[in-house]
Protein backbone atom coordinates (compact mmCIF):
# COMPACT_ATOMS: atom_id res chain seq x y z
CA UNK A 1 0.00 0.00 0.00
CA UNK A 2 1.37 3.26 -1.17
CA UNK A 3 2.17 5.81 1.68
CA UNK A 4 -0.31 8.45 0.09
CA UNK A 5 -3.25 6.00 0.22
CA UNK A 6 -2.27 5.13 3.37
CA UNK A 7 -2.28 9.00 4.63
CA UNK A 8 -5.79 9.00 2.76
CA UNK A 9 -7.36 5.93 4.98
CA UNK A 10 -6.06 8.01 8.19
CA UNK A 11 -7.25 11.55 7.00
CA UNK A 12 -10.50 9.47 6.32
CA UNK A 13 -10.46 7.85 9.97
CA UNK A 14 -9.11 10.75 11.49
CA UNK A 15 -12.13 12.74 9.62
CA UNK A 16 -15.02 10.35 10.87
CA UNK A 17 -13.65 10.49 14.41
CA UNK A 18 -14.27 14.22 14.53
CA UNK A 19 -17.45 13.82 13.08
CA UNK A 20 -18.52 11.40 15.36
CA UNK A 21 -16.93 13.19 18.19
CA UNK A 22 -18.97 16.14 16.79
CA UNK A 23 -22.15 14.58 16.72
CA UNK A 24 -21.63 13.12 20.22
CA UNK A 25 -21.11 16.38 21.45
CA UNK A 26 -24.21 18.03 19.50
CA UNK A 27 -26.45 15.16 20.69
CA UNK A 28 -25.05 15.79 24.42
CA UNK A 29 -26.03 19.11 24.08
CA UNK A 30 -29.18 19.35 22.43
CA UNK A 31 -30.51 15.94 24.32
CA UNK A 32 -28.97 15.84 27.49
CA UNK A 33 -30.06 13.28 29.66
CA UNK A 34 -29.01 14.57 32.79
CA UNK A 35 -31.96 14.41 35.27
CA UNK A 36 -33.89 18.04 35.86
CA UNK A 37 -31.64 19.98 38.20
CA UNK A 38 -34.85 21.70 40.01
CA UNK A 39 -37.30 23.66 39.32
CA UNK A 40 -36.75 26.54 36.11
CA UNK A 41 -34.28 29.10 37.07
CA UNK A 42 -34.35 33.01 35.88
CA UNK A 43 -31.35 34.29 34.50
CA UNK A 44 -30.60 37.80 34.09
CA UNK A 45 -28.14 38.95 31.69
CA UNK A 46 -27.56 42.90 31.55
CA UNK A 47 -26.73 44.79 28.96
CA UNK A 48 -22.92 44.21 27.69
CA UNK A 49 -22.45 41.14 28.79
CA UNK A 50 -19.76 38.96 27.07
CA UNK A 51 -19.88 35.96 25.57
CA UNK A 52 -18.07 33.53 27.80
CA UNK A 53 -20.14 34.74 30.74
CA UNK A 54 -23.12 34.14 29.08
CA UNK A 55 -22.34 30.32 28.50
CA UNK A 56 -20.31 30.61 32.10
CA UNK A 57 -23.85 31.76 34.01
CA UNK A 58 -26.08 29.11 31.86
CA UNK A 59 -23.46 26.24 32.31
CA UNK A 60 -23.58 27.57 36.57
CA UNK A 61 -27.76 27.48 36.66
CA UNK A 62 -27.65 24.00 35.13
CA UNK A 63 -29.49 25.20 31.63
CA UNK A 64 -26.37 24.38 29.16
CA UNK A 65 -23.21 21.72 29.80
CA UNK A 66 -19.98 22.50 29.15
CA UNK A 67 -20.08 25.72 28.89
CA UNK A 68 -16.85 25.72 26.60
CA UNK A 69 -18.27 23.14 24.18
CA UNK A 70 -21.92 25.44 24.26
CA UNK A 71 -19.84 28.43 23.27
CA UNK A 72 -18.10 26.85 20.86
CA UNK A 73 -20.64 25.95 18.70
CA UNK A 74 -22.47 28.87 19.03
CA UNK A 75 -19.46 30.88 17.75
CA UNK A 76 -18.91 28.33 15.19
CA UNK A 77 -22.84 27.58 13.90
CA UNK A 78 -24.66 30.54 15.03
CA UNK A 79 -23.10 33.61 16.12
CA UNK A 80 -24.51 35.90 12.89
CA UNK A 81 -27.28 36.17 15.10
CA UNK A 82 -26.28 37.98 18.10
CA UNK A 83 -27.57 36.41 21.67
CA UNK A 84 -30.00 39.35 23.22
CA UNK A 85 -29.73 41.15 26.94
CA UNK A 86 -32.56 40.40 29.27
CA UNK A 87 -34.12 37.91 31.99
CA UNK A 88 -35.04 34.55 30.71
CA UNK A 89 -36.56 31.67 32.59
CA UNK A 90 -35.24 28.04 31.50
CA UNK A 91 -35.60 24.65 32.38
CA UNK A 92 -32.80 23.11 33.90
CA UNK A 93 -31.40 21.42 31.30
CA UNK A 94 -32.28 22.94 28.13
CA UNK A 95 -31.50 21.84 24.71
CA UNK A 96 -28.88 24.06 23.58
CA UNK A 97 -30.98 25.17 20.52
CA UNK A 98 -33.80 26.18 22.61
CA UNK A 99 -31.51 28.35 24.51
CA UNK A 100 -29.95 30.42 21.64
CA UNK A 101 -33.19 30.76 19.17
CA UNK A 102 -34.45 32.17 22.60
CA UNK A 103 -32.07 34.16 22.70
CA UNK A 104 -31.67 35.51 19.61
CA UNK A 105 -35.20 36.48 19.66
CA UNK A 106 -35.39 38.10 22.95
CA UNK A 107 -37.67 35.68 24.11
CA UNK A 108 -37.38 37.30 27.41
CA UNK A 109 -39.46 36.38 30.73
CA UNK A 110 -42.59 38.31 30.93
CA UNK A 111 -44.03 39.76 34.50
CA UNK A 112 -47.85 40.71 35.13
CA UNK A 113 -48.51 42.91 37.54
CA UNK A 114 -51.97 43.85 38.91
CA UNK A 115 -52.31 47.07 39.92
CA UNK A 116 -56.00 47.21 42.31
CA UNK A 117 -57.97 50.44 41.86
CA UNK A 118 -58.20 52.43 44.39
CA UNK A 119 -54.26 52.92 44.55
CA UNK A 120 -52.13 56.27 44.66
CA UNK A 121 -49.88 57.06 41.95
CA UNK A 122 -46.49 55.69 44.62
CA UNK A 123 -48.23 52.77 45.73
CA UNK A 124 -49.10 51.43 42.15
CA UNK A 125 -45.37 52.35 41.09
CA UNK A 126 -44.17 50.48 43.89
CA UNK A 127 -45.53 47.24 42.20
CA UNK A 128 -43.49 47.72 39.84
CA UNK A 129 -40.21 48.45 41.37
CA UNK A 130 -40.74 45.91 44.43
CA UNK A 131 -39.91 43.22 41.29
CA UNK A 132 -37.39 44.47 39.74
CA UNK A 133 -38.87 46.63 37.15
CA UNK A 134 -37.19 50.40 36.57
CA UNK A 135 -36.58 52.53 39.87
CA UNK A 136 -38.50 54.64 42.18
CA UNK A 137 -36.75 57.72 40.88
CA UNK A 138 -37.58 56.93 37.30
CA UNK A 139 -41.58 56.21 37.92
CA UNK A 140 -41.66 59.91 39.72
CA UNK A 141 -39.59 61.63 36.96
CA UNK A 142 -42.35 60.01 34.63
CA UNK A 143 -45.76 61.18 36.94
CA UNK A 144 -44.61 64.34 36.72
CA UNK A 145 -43.33 64.46 32.83
CA UNK A 146 -44.73 67.80 31.08
CA UNK A 147 -45.01 65.54 27.82
CA UNK A 148 -47.04 62.82 29.19
CA UNK A 149 -49.25 65.19 31.57
CA UNK A 150 -50.09 67.74 28.72
CA UNK A 151 -51.02 64.65 26.55
CA UNK A 152 -54.00 63.94 28.99
CA UNK A 153 -54.40 66.38 31.73
CA UNK A 154 -52.74 69.38 30.58
CA UNK A 155 -51.95 72.43 33.46
CA UNK A 156 -52.05 69.31 36.37
CA UNK A 157 -49.11 69.06 38.43
CA UNK A 158 -48.57 65.55 38.23
CA UNK A 159 -50.55 62.11 36.74
CA UNK A 160 -51.96 61.37 39.91
CA UNK A 161 -55.60 60.00 39.42
CA UNK A 162 -54.70 58.87 35.45
CA UNK A 163 -53.08 55.95 36.06
CA UNK A 164 -55.32 53.26 35.09
CA UNK A 165 -56.15 49.90 37.42
CA UNK A 166 -55.64 46.99 35.61
CA UNK A 167 -53.27 44.12 34.90
CA UNK A 168 -49.90 45.01 33.08
CA UNK A 169 -47.60 42.38 31.10
CA UNK A 170 -44.09 43.57 30.88
CA UNK A 171 -40.57 42.94 31.16
CA UNK A 172 -37.19 43.94 33.43
CA UNK A 173 -36.33 46.18 31.03
CA UNK A 174 -39.41 47.99 30.12
CA UNK A 175 -38.45 51.63 30.97
CA UNK A 176 -41.32 53.88 34.02
CA UNK A 177 -42.22 56.06 30.68
CA UNK A 178 -43.49 53.31 28.65
CA UNK A 179 -45.47 51.78 31.92
CA UNK A 180 -47.02 55.20 32.88
CA UNK A 181 -47.63 56.08 28.74
CA UNK A 182 -49.78 52.47 29.02
CA UNK A 183 -51.71 53.25 31.81
CA UNK A 184 -52.65 56.59 30.76
CA UNK A 185 -53.77 55.14 26.84
CA UNK A 186 -55.12 52.66 29.13
CA UNK A 187 -57.04 55.35 30.89
CA UNK A 188 -58.10 57.02 27.62
CA UNK A 189 -59.90 53.98 26.52
CA UNK A 190 -62.13 53.77 29.57
CA UNK A 191 -63.04 57.10 29.85
CA UNK A 192 -64.31 57.51 26.14
CA UNK A 193 -65.54 60.96 24.38
CA UNK A 194 -68.68 59.80 25.34
CA UNK A 195 -68.09 59.88 29.25
CA UNK A 196 -65.89 63.44 29.00
CA UNK A 197 -69.24 65.02 26.85
CA UNK A 198 -71.40 63.51 29.95
CA UNK A 199 -68.69 64.95 32.24
CA UNK A 200 -68.43 68.50 30.43
CA UNK A 201 -72.72 68.58 30.54
CA UNK A 202 -72.75 67.85 34.12
CA UNK A 203 -70.34 70.64 34.64
CA UNK A 204 -67.48 69.00 35.58
CA UNK A 205 -64.05 69.09 33.82
CA UNK A 206 -62.29 65.49 33.32
CA UNK A 207 -60.02 66.06 35.90
CA UNK A 208 -62.83 67.27 37.99
CA UNK A 209 -64.54 64.17 37.31
CA UNK A 210 -61.63 62.01 38.05
CA UNK A 211 -61.20 63.53 41.53
CA UNK A 212 -64.69 63.09 42.15
CA UNK A 213 -64.22 59.82 41.38
CA UNK A 214 -61.21 58.79 43.18
CA UNK A 215 -62.82 60.15 45.99
CA UNK A 216 -65.81 57.40 45.95
CA UNK A 217 -63.27 55.06 44.87
CA UNK A 218 -61.77 55.75 48.42
CA UNK A 219 -64.68 55.48 49.96
CA UNK A 220 -66.48 52.46 48.88
CA UNK A 221 -65.46 48.84 47.73
CA UNK A 222 -68.81 48.22 46.65
CA UNK A 223 -69.59 48.61 42.74
CA UNK A 224 -72.95 49.04 43.46
CA UNK A 225 -72.94 51.91 45.98
CA UNK A 226 -70.62 53.79 43.96
CA UNK A 227 -73.51 56.23 42.58
CA UNK A 228 -75.08 56.94 45.61
CA UNK A 229 -71.94 57.69 46.88
CA UNK A 230 -71.48 59.74 44.40
CA UNK A 231 -74.22 61.16 44.60
CA UNK A 232 -74.29 62.28 47.83
CA UNK A 233 -70.85 64.40 47.23
CA UNK A 234 -73.32 66.12 44.36
CA UNK A 235 -75.71 66.75 46.76
CA UNK A 236 -73.23 68.34 49.08
CA UNK A 237 -71.28 70.38 46.52
CA UNK A 238 -74.89 71.87 45.33
CA UNK A 239 -75.83 72.83 48.31
CA UNK A 240 -72.13 74.39 49.29
CA UNK A 241 -71.35 72.06 52.10
CA UNK A 242 -67.97 70.43 52.31
CA UNK A 243 -67.17 67.54 51.33
CA UNK A 244 -65.94 66.20 54.62
CA UNK A 245 -64.22 62.80 53.19
CA UNK A 246 -61.98 60.72 55.55
CA UNK A 247 -60.06 59.65 52.47
CA UNK A 248 -58.85 63.09 51.21
CA UNK A 249 -57.69 63.87 55.08
CA UNK A 250 -55.35 59.96 54.85
CA UNK A 251 -54.42 61.12 51.32
CA UNK A 252 -53.05 64.64 52.54
CA UNK A 253 -51.15 62.46 55.76
CA UNK A 254 -49.76 60.17 53.29
CA UNK A 255 -48.30 63.67 50.81
CA UNK A 256 -46.73 65.03 53.77
CA UNK A 257 -45.54 61.54 54.79
CA UNK A 258 -47.20 61.80 58.38
CA UNK A 259 -49.90 58.90 57.90
CA UNK A 260 -49.87 56.19 60.35
CA UNK A 261 -52.27 53.93 58.58
CA UNK A 262 -54.79 54.99 61.47
CA UNK A 263 -57.41 58.03 61.16
CA UNK A 264 -58.39 60.17 64.67
CA UNK A 265 -60.49 62.73 65.26
CA UNK A 266 -57.52 65.78 65.50
CA UNK A 267 -56.78 64.80 62.21
CA UNK A 268 -59.76 66.24 60.51
CA UNK A 269 -57.76 69.11 61.72
CA UNK A 270 -55.00 68.98 59.71
CA UNK A 271 -53.98 71.62 57.33
CA UNK A 272 -53.61 70.57 53.77
CA UNK A 273 -55.74 71.92 50.65
CA UNK A 274 -56.70 68.52 49.77
CA UNK A 275 -58.35 67.48 53.17
CA UNK A 276 -62.37 68.63 52.89
CA UNK A 277 -63.13 68.99 56.15
CA UNK A 278 -61.26 72.24 55.97
CA UNK A 279 -61.38 73.70 52.60
CA UNK A 280 -64.80 73.98 50.02
CA UNK A 281 -65.49 71.81 47.01
CA UNK A 282 -63.03 69.09 45.82
CA UNK A 283 -59.53 68.97 46.56
CA UNK A 284 -57.06 70.43 44.35
CA UNK A 285 -56.24 66.52 43.07
CA UNK A 286 -57.13 63.19 43.02
CA UNK A 287 -56.63 61.80 45.90
CA UNK A 288 -56.06 57.76 44.28
CA UNK A 289 -56.52 56.08 40.74
CA UNK A 290 -60.11 55.16 40.67
CA UNK A 291 -61.44 52.30 38.41
CA UNK A 292 -63.96 52.45 35.41
CA UNK A 293 -67.18 51.96 37.76
CA UNK A 294 -66.26 55.20 40.18
CA UNK A 295 -65.47 57.25 37.11
CA UNK A 296 -69.05 56.14 35.71
CA UNK A 297 -70.02 57.20 38.71
CA UNK A 298 -68.71 60.32 39.04
CA UNK A 299 -70.49 61.52 35.86
CA UNK A 300 -73.78 60.08 36.42
CA UNK A 301 -74.61 59.87 40.29
CA UNK A 302 -77.64 58.38 41.68
CA UNK A 303 -80.74 60.72 42.03
CA UNK A 304 -81.05 60.81 45.60
CA UNK A 305 -81.51 63.79 48.27
CA UNK A 306 -78.81 61.45 50.52
CA UNK A 307 -76.71 63.92 52.15
CA UNK A 308 -74.46 61.36 54.95
CA UNK A 309 -73.52 58.04 55.19
CA UNK A 310 -71.66 55.97 57.80
CA UNK A 311 -70.27 52.57 57.20
CA UNK A 312 -72.19 49.94 58.70
CA UNK A 313 -70.73 46.16 59.89
CA UNK A 314 -71.30 44.69 56.37
CA UNK A 315 -69.29 46.83 54.20
CA UNK A 316 -71.47 48.89 52.69
CA UNK A 317 -73.04 52.30 54.12
CA UNK A 318 -76.21 53.79 55.86
CA UNK A 319 -77.57 56.54 54.02
CA UNK A 320 -79.36 59.32 55.32
CA UNK A 321 -81.00 62.32 54.17
CA UNK A 322 -80.57 64.45 57.16
CA UNK A 323 -77.93 65.14 60.27
CA UNK A 324 -80.32 63.95 62.78
CA UNK A 325 -80.86 60.49 60.75
CA UNK A 326 -77.01 60.41 60.42
CA UNK A 327 -76.49 60.41 64.29
CA UNK A 328 -78.91 58.01 64.79
CA UNK A 329 -77.11 55.74 62.24
CA UNK A 330 -73.94 56.45 63.97
CA UNK A 331 -75.74 55.27 67.21
CA UNK A 332 -76.78 52.52 65.78
CA UNK A 333 -73.83 51.09 64.25
CA UNK A 334 -72.01 52.16 67.08
CA UNK A 335 -74.32 49.56 69.04
CA UNK A 336 -73.91 46.75 66.68
CA UNK A 337 -70.19 47.19 66.79
CA UNK A 338 -70.23 46.78 70.41
CA UNK A 339 -72.63 44.07 70.46
CA UNK A 340 -70.73 41.76 67.55
CA UNK A 341 -67.52 43.33 67.06
CA UNK A 342 -66.31 41.15 63.85
CA UNK A 343 -62.80 40.81 62.18
CA UNK A 344 -63.66 43.30 59.81
CA UNK A 345 -64.38 46.08 62.47
CA UNK A 346 -62.36 45.04 65.97
CA UNK A 347 -63.32 46.52 69.09
CA UNK A 348 -59.96 48.82 68.85
CA UNK A 349 -61.72 50.29 65.71
CA UNK A 350 -65.40 50.93 66.95
CA UNK A 351 -64.64 53.89 68.49
CA UNK A 352 -62.48 55.32 65.55
CA UNK A 353 -64.10 58.65 63.82
CA UNK A 354 -65.54 56.84 60.66
CA UNK A 355 -68.74 58.05 61.54
CA UNK A 356 -68.58 61.54 61.11
CA UNK A 357 -70.80 63.26 63.32
CA UNK A 358 -69.25 66.27 62.52
CA UNK A 359 -71.40 66.62 59.34
CA UNK A 360 -71.13 63.88 57.34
Amino acid sequence: MSAGRRLFRLGLLLALLGLAVGVYFYWWLEYPRRPPAGPAVVVDFPFGTPTTQIFQRLDREGVVRPAWLAELYYRVARSAAALQAGEYQFDRPTPLSTVLDRMERGDVLRHIVVVPEGLTAEETFELFWSRGISRPEAFRNALKSRQLIDSIAKGAPDLEGFLFPDSYVVTRSTSAHRIVETMLANFRRHFTPEMRTRAQATGLSERDAVILASIVQKETSLDREAPLIAGVYWNRLRHRMRLQADPTVAYALKRDGKWTGTLYRSDYGYESPFNTYLVDGLPPGPICNPGEDALKAAIAPAATEYLYFVADRTGGHTFSRTFEEHLEAIATTRRQRAAAPTPETPPAQAERPAARPSGR
